[in-house]
């Protein structure tokens, strides 16, 4: 359990420059608005599932971000030293964590709430300032996190979340599901990673499964279908 203490000296806050952006006044709340956590190597500061509401800085030690697959594979996403921040997700309100964050060797990590941060340091107001990030920020995390995925969950999977990706285009929406005919099978291998004929194979299995039909050459997904099995695999990317 990682021990707290309320408060981060403006001195420290000042040497790390990664705050060199915030007036002095302000740059003392954030000090007085932050917890600092201390946190034993291999300690877990948050898990997947965990509501995403603060942002963290690395004060001293270092932070290994890791995502994990269905099957038991592992990707380390990102490995964070002194200065730098992770948990920007809980700059999109309600969302959910996605990695795991652990501490590598032992290390103090500053933690403050993401709406405290935004409205009291910044001066934004947050209903402006997540509708912003609704629409701008959230659709990058998924389409990032979709592709993290990619390299540690089977081809079919990887296929029905590209399909899923595409069929939420403006064109694919007034077309009740029908793709972009520029979704070949040559685009789809580029967004997935794999060879065209190990695509094409991904596709019949999710074509038997009704997840989306031929119409006119075109593939047309079947949302309702596609997203239930979705909703209980990868809830979090939808």
């Amino acid at each position: 359990m990682a021990k707290k203490k309320t408060g981060i000296s403006l001195s420290e806050l000042r040497d790390l420059n990664v705050f060199d952006w915030i007036p002095g006044g302000r740059l003392d709340l954030l000090g007085r608005s932050m917890t600092e956590l201390q946190v034993r190597k291999g300690e877990v500061i948050y898990r997947p599932g965990d509501p995403a509401e603060d942002l963290f800085c690395i004060l001293e030690g270092e932070v290994g971000l890791s995502l994990s697959g269905r099957q038991g594979r592992f990707l380390r996403l990102a490995l964070l030293a002194r200065g730098e921040f992770f948990g920007v997700s809980a700059l999109v309100p309600g969302q959910r964590r996605v990695s795991q964050a652990m501490a590598l060797r032992e290390s103090r990590v500053a933690q403050i709430q993401a709406r405290t941060f935004v409205t009291k340091v910044c001066g934004l107001s947050w209903e402006i300032f997540s509708r912003l990030t609704e629409v701008t920020l959230k659709p990058l995390l998924l389409v990032s996190l979709r592709r993290a995925l990619f390299l540690v969950e089977r081809l079919s999977d990887r296929v029905a979340l590209a399909l899923w990706e595409y069929a939420g285009h403006p064109e694919a929406r007034r077309r009740k599901g029908v793709l972009p005919s520029t979704l070949t099978h040559e685009e789809l291998s580029a967004v997935v990673g794999a060879s065209r004929p190990r695509v094409s194979l991904a596709l019949r299995e999710l074509e038997g499964r009704g997840f989306f039909v031929r119409k006119e050459g075109r593939i047309q997904v079947q949302e309702r279908a596609l997203h239930a099995y979705l909703e209980r695999e990868y809830e979090f990317l939808l």
